[in-house]
């Protein structure tokens, strides 16, 4: 069997396991990724070199799935990638046939031969017409990826003679909290040290998505750009509507603070010579729970911000100075208005706006509260539950707080409201990241077609946790994110990092496809290449 074929199976196997985040197809699917590295005449012989961790803290008790292909020499190589994949709800009338790539591909082109309306569809038909592309709910995101690690895995077992190590780890959850590589990232450094082993690059497999002709998704990625969502609760005055000019609609506040946020160049991270992508809008609402013509008094604002240079302390910053400048356009508008309207005494003429982080009004509602604070705060934080969003815990926590804190509106309380995924980038100044960079440009010269190096991976990743990051931004994040479950427990490894993945288009799309000539052919072939000129003296 070809190194192609082998791909391929692989994929359209693993894919037929149906592994949706957060349901029992995840929880089992290590199992089944078990068996099926079991059957490789290595692992065969030597089956406790493959295993399955329990997720230490996982509230889905999910696991991680290791397979060490063992050499001489302590150097080791980790190819890692997540097997979970998002639902097949977007699928319509094909979603019994999603997890199954062989059966879906007729019946979407002959869906599309039919229906297809738009550029996307027309796409895809062309695509699977041609037949180049396999379809399949996870095929691309990211299968095909863990398919490409394992040929390079069985590839460098097959060896007579293997110098160093390739260790494989498929990890659970990156769909939702990444509990499979914040767990594991950490672990494989306490495992190399107790095995005496040197972790000298992580190969993330994660897939690009392209619309074109493959040139953008052809790409090898030194880092990967990080995210934190900025959520703002806003505080108005509430009021009986018949007498609004009398109060302050926390919905205006809230817009306001979209006004200023959404694609804000200020506020998008353009440092290291990239300019990134702007924070837009992901969540906003009141917080009434029923209709009545009392104006909304609270409001909540969530926004997508995506950095790779700047820190967290500085997006905080400059966060803050956007909500400061949105809140007293919106207080000095409201003014305008009620003069208009003959009102010189309005609610927003009296009013001054304020505007804090979640850290201090922790320390104001301290600062606010009887001896008892701590406990009380500890009973309400076990009150909420740990399955629902971050985001939604983080709205739970701060509406609590503000509370306690016994202040006024108009006000906003800006804060990280879910996980944050730190920046990564290869440091040319670190010998090791230095040596990825170099083994990577050796192998992209010779590869049969032209591969770009880009230096910052688009789509939030694994990579964060395996990457090189900055630990000091830690505590700054940690102590604006209500959440506990949200805060981060241990600083990324530091290990060197790129990403090289499979490409294709609208993946967690019903048309998601993997197009196969590079995903099966050219992609594993790179992977092993790499791989081995890591292990090279």
């Amino acid at each position: 069997m070809t190194d192609f074929e082998l791909a391929r199976a692989l994929t359209v196997e693993m894919v037929r396991a149906s592994s949706v985040t957060n349901t029992d197809g995840e929880r089992a699917f290590p199992s089944v990724l078990h068996d099926i590295i079991l059957r490789n005449t290595y692992f065969a012989a030597h089956p406790d070199q493959v295993w399955v961790g329990e997720i230490k803290g996982d509230p889905q008790r999910r696991s991680n799935v290791y397979a060490l292909a063992r050499g001489t020499g302590r150097e080791t190589v980790v190819l890692t990638g997540h097997f979970d994949v998002v639902s097949v709800g977007n699928y319509g009338s094909h979603q019994d046939y999603a997890f199954d790539p062989e059966a879906l591909l007729p019946r979407l082109i002959a869906d599309l031969r039919v229906n297809a309306r738009t550029e996307p569809e027309r796409r895809a038909l062309a695509d699977f017409e041609g037949g180049d592309f396999l379809p399949g709910r996870g095929l691309l995101d990211m299968k095909a990826g863990l398919a490409a690690g394992l040929v390079a895995l069985y590839k460098f077992a097959a060896l007579e003679t293997r110098v160093g190590n390739i260790l494989f780890v498929a990890v659970a959850d990156e769909e939702d909290q990444s509990h499979g590589a914040r767990a594991a990232a950490p672990e494989l450094l306490k495992w190399a040290a107790k095995h005496d082993l040197e972790i000298v690059g992580v190969i993330n497999l994660d897939a690009t998505s392209d619309s074109g002709d493959g040139t953008d998704g052809r790409a090898v990625y030194l880092g990967s750009v990080g995210k934190l969502l900025v959520c703002a609760f806003c505080v108005g005055a509430d009021v009986h509507a018949g007498y609004a000019l009398d109060g302050i609609n926390a919905n205006f506040i809230a817009s306001a603070i979209t006004h200023h946020f959404e694609g804000n160049p200020r506020l998008t991270d353009q440092s290291k010579g990239e300019i990134g992508t702007p924070p837009t809008n992901l969540r906003q609402t009141d917080l009434k729970t029923h209709y009545d013509v009392t104006t909304p008094a609270r409001a909540w604002a969530c926004f997508n911000a995506p950095m790779h240079g700047k820190s967290a302390s500085a997006v905080l910053t400059d966060f803050t100075h956007e909500a400061t400048s949105a809140l007293e356009a919106a207080l000095e508008t409201l003014r305008t208005r009620a003069e208009a309207l003959g009102r010189f005494d309005s609610a927003a003429h009296s009013s001054t706006g304020l505007v804090l982080n979640y850290a201090e009004l922790l320390e104001a509602a301290r600062a606010n509260s009887a001896p008892g604070f701590e406990v009380d705060f500890a009973q309400h934080l076990e009150t909420i539950d740990a399955q629902t969003a971050l985001a939604t815990q983080s709205l739970t926590i701060i509406n609590w707080l503000w509370d306690k804190a016994g202040l006024l509106g108009p006000a906003v309380v800006l804060s990280f409201g879910s996980l944050h995924y730190p920046s990564t980038i290869l440091d040319e100044t670190v010998p090791s990241d230095a040596k990825m960079m170099r083994v990577v440009r050796e192998v992209l010269e010779t590869a049969p077609s032209s591969i770009a190096e880009r230096r910052y991976f688009m789509g939030i990743s694994d990579m964060s946790w395996f990457g090189r990051g900055d630990a000091a931004q830690i505590g700054v994040v940690n102590a604006n994110t209500p959440a506990p479950n949200a805060q981060i427990t241990a600083p990324p490894a530091n290990l060197p990092c790129i990403n090289l993945g499979p490409w294709g288009r609208d993946y967690h799309q019903w048309l998601e496809r993997a197009y196969m000539p590079y995903s099966f052919g050219e992609l594993p072939e790179l992977v092993w290449r790499i791989t081995a000129g890591l292990l090279e003296d």
